[in-house]
């Protein structure tokens, strides 16, 4: 008899460290960046080449998801794709950020988020953060499940809609 569900963590886990390996393409410094992610749970990463980045507010996601906090909005984000949250991601708002093609991020537009600046550093918690245990670090709402597995940009644009639609929309211009 096999346990199933052990098989089924090692699996997740393994697909996490892949897809932690994948993203260091993105540090300045690789050994700094894994020293980082072992030291704090997070690192500072340059998007631009591997992946883009879309950042919604927090009041955003959890109007779609009909949530109050992280916590319970963690099960119900459901983009295909890695989603991490993080205390101050919007000024003064928590953030959640979404990990999209590059190319998505060079042209995305939704009201109530706004694109990462290509090549700008994000700060990206380790793959095994996955649950909000240090204060002030982003953590995984939705995990890595391996290299290239990136959002699904109707899903999120349909989520990041959702959330403006209920709370009567964002303030501010285009993407804001």
């Amino acid at each position: 008899m096999h346990d199933l569900t052990g098989e089924t963590v090692a699996l997740g886990r393994e697909q996490r460290l892949a897809g932690g390996h994948w993203l260091l393409g993105a540090a300045t410094t690789l050994q700094e960046a894994r020293a980082s992610w072992d030291e704090s749970g997070s690192a500072w990463l340059r998007p631009g080449a591997l992946f883009g980045a879309v950042v919604i507010r927090a009041s955003v996601v959890h109007a779609a998801l009909d949530a109050e906090s992280p916590i319970e909005s963690a099960p119900l984000v459901d983009v295909d794709g890695p989603v991490f949250y993080s205390e101050e991601g919007f000024g003064r708002e928590g953030a959640y950020t979404a990990l999209v093609p590059a190319s998505v991020a060079l042209v995305w537009a939704v009201r109530g988020s706004i694109r990462h600046h290509r090549r700008a550093l994000l700060e990206v918690p380790a793959p095994e953060a996955v649950r909000p245990e240090r204060a002030g670090r982003p953590w995984w709402v939705v995990p890595l499940d391996g290299p290239w597995l990136l959002c699904d940009p109707d899903l999120l644009a349909a989520l990041v809609m959702r959330g403006t639609g209920t709370t009567g929309g964002a303030k501010g211009g285009p993407g804001a």
